[in-house]
């Protein structure tokens, strides 16, 4: 165990590391993101799968994916089926957490973020690829016993995603559902 306190150290230094990046580059997030946003008609939720030990402490992908969800539509954000991926304007709105579990019960988490759009290739505008065309992480450390706050975390990426998608989608600029 020795080695697991050191390696969890190692870790939590990393991650606060992290922290100070990442809030210099949400602060200076790039309007290339943010225009990525405009037209994106509706997000299709997924959220990775959760170690066992947060699993075993009460935490779901399904409270993570309601959360989300939630907010999403809270915000105006239509939500998509798998189904409807394959439609102009459709994404994916993709979250991550891992994490490290010490002896002492307190898991280090990088909570991450991000949509995946279909993009095409500016050497071949006819082949589209997946990108990530948004970001954003935040990093903390939470008890065992208090994993589930982890849904407010979650949440507030949601919240920020749905401020900047707002900002480029306003009412007369968002896209109307092709009706099939």
């Amino acid at each position: 165990m020795k080695g697991f306190g050191a390696r969890f150290g190692t870790v939590t230094i990393a991650l606060a590391l992290c922290l100070i990046t990442s809030i210099g580059a949400q602060g200076a997030r790039l309007a290339l993101e943010v225009k990525s946003l405009r037209g994106v008609m509706g997000v299709h939720v997924v959220v990775e799968s959760l170690a066992a030990d947060l699993v075993g402490d009460g935490l779901t992908t399904g409270s993570l994916e309601k959360t989300i969800t939630d907010r999403l539509s809270a915000g105006g954000i239509r939500l998509l089926s798998e189904d409807e991926l394959s439609q102009d304007g459709a994404a994916i709105f993709y979250i991550s957490l891992a994490s490290v579990k010490s002896d002492k019960g307190l898991y280090a988490c990088d909570v991450h973020a991000e949509v995946i759009q279909a993009a095409a290739l500016t050497r071949g505008p006819h082949i589209l690829t997946p990108a990530t065309t948004w970001t954003s992480t935040t990093v903390g450390i939470v008890g065992a016993s208090n994993v589930k706050q982890l849904n407010s975390t979650v949440g507030k990426l949601a919240d920020e995603f749905v401020r900047d998608y707002l900002s480029v989608n306003s009412k007369q600029q968002m896209p109307k559902p092709k009706i099939a």
